[in-house]
């Protein structure tokens, strides 16, 4: 959220402050495909096409290029989140470089190689690219689409500049889907960034018809050298008044994150939920209380979460692990293959939303 993050930063300008005009997204097959074209840019005078394969880069196979890419604005916990970050900086480069591009555009057998060189776009395609939440969005937003499916968006956990009360507003959702008698809810957490766990665990009331833990939190003790649980934050989640028990699909993605992250995780197992997403969540849902910081050289310093989440079998939740794995998984992956690609980056479709729509039937 930070509108400052790539402003004073002489490194990262120096590495990855030049572009050539596209940002590109893995397959699941390991074909890398063009996802944005800057029109007028280097790549789309040398005819690079939005739904191009790129086939080679700076005269490295495409594959050997994205493993030897490493930048992000933030460190990625999960493995799908590293892929979509390596998508988007594969094609970032030092300004002035030179770079050789082998690709072949849609419907066309001929590969084509061109060179480019990487010009000072001021960060274009990582700013399209990254989701920035707009300050006169509310936090939660709901409708009635098509066939009576209830769909409700929670940008947030926080109250917002335009909804002080996003709890009450996502029961006044609720109330208005019963009333309408929907055949199921859609609850869109893409792009979440988290925000209060009380209040997560206090909207998730709608969706429980008993008692539930929520989550213990955990510190580490320096005096005994162990993690203890700190029993006056252990948080329940309570029965609504206005409860909901019908088919439930929960949509996510690897920027889900944080208290974001909180929904999914709680509702994950449940009889009439399904989350559907291409990846897993964000995989970062430490407790940051007192975050432990550490200062490096040349005015660096890297902060930690001081404590960890605990379901309710007291395992650590939400957070990845070595391998990059964690966060709240999909009951329904949807693919990214060339199909799905075109539908949701050529066609603008909501392929996430199709799912969930389908997921009702099945």
């Amino acid at each position: 959220m930070n509108e400052h993050l790539y402003d004073g930063n002489s490194v990262f300008k120096n590495e990855v402050g030049g572009g050539v005009g596209i940002s590109t997204v893995q397959l699941d097959d390991g074909k890398v495909l063009v996802s944005l074209l800057v029109p007028g840019s280097p790549a789309d005078q040398c005819g690079i096409k939005l739904g191009a394969e790129i086939i080679s880069w700076n005269g490295k196979d495409v594959k050997k290029a994205l493993d030897e890419t490493s930048w992000s604005e933030n460190p990625p916990a999960t493995e799908g989140d590293r892929i979509l970050n390596q998508g988007r900086f594969l094609a970032r480069a030092p300004i002035g470089q030179n770079i050789q591009v082998k690709f072949r555009n849609q419907d066309d057998p001929a590969v084509i190689t061109a060179a480019l060189t990487a010009y000072d776009d001021q960060y274009e395609t990582l700013k399209k690219t990254k989701v920035k939440l707009k300050k006169e969005d509310p936090p939660v937003e709901g409708q009635i689409l098509k066939e009576n499916y209830g769909y409700v968006k929670i940008r947030y956990f926080l109250p917002g500049a335009t909804q002080s009360e996003p709890a009450k507003a996502l029961e006044d959702t609720i109330k208005e889907f019963q009333e309408k008698q929907v055949k199921g809810i859609i609850i869109d957490l893409r792009d979440n960034p988290g925000g209060d766990d009380d209040l997560v665990a206090q909207m998730a009331g709608h969706f429980v018809n008993r008692k539930r833990i929520f989550e213990y939190v955990s510190y580490y003790n320096r005096n005994t050298g162990r993690f203890e649980i700190n029993r006056a934050e252990t948080r329940t989640v309570q029965p609504s008044r206005i409860y909901f028990p019908g088919k439930i699909a929960v949509l996510i993605n690897h920027n889900t994150a944080s208290s974001g992250e909180g929904l999914p995780l709680f509702l994950k197992g449940m009889p009439n939920v399904k989350i559907i997403g291409f990846t897993s969540t964000n995989g970062s849902f430490g407790i940051v209380s007192a975050p432990i910081e550490m200062k490096l050289p040349e005015g660096y310093v890297v902060q930690f979460p001081d404590g960890r989440s605990l379901n309710q079998d007291q395992k650590i939740q939400g957070d990845s692990d070595e391998r990059g794995q964690g966060g709240a998984a999909p009951d329904i992956t949807v693919p990214m293959n060339r199909q799905t690609f075109k539908m949701k980056v050529i066609e603008g479709q909501d392929v996430e939303l199709d799912y969930a729509l389908a997921s009702f039937n099945d």
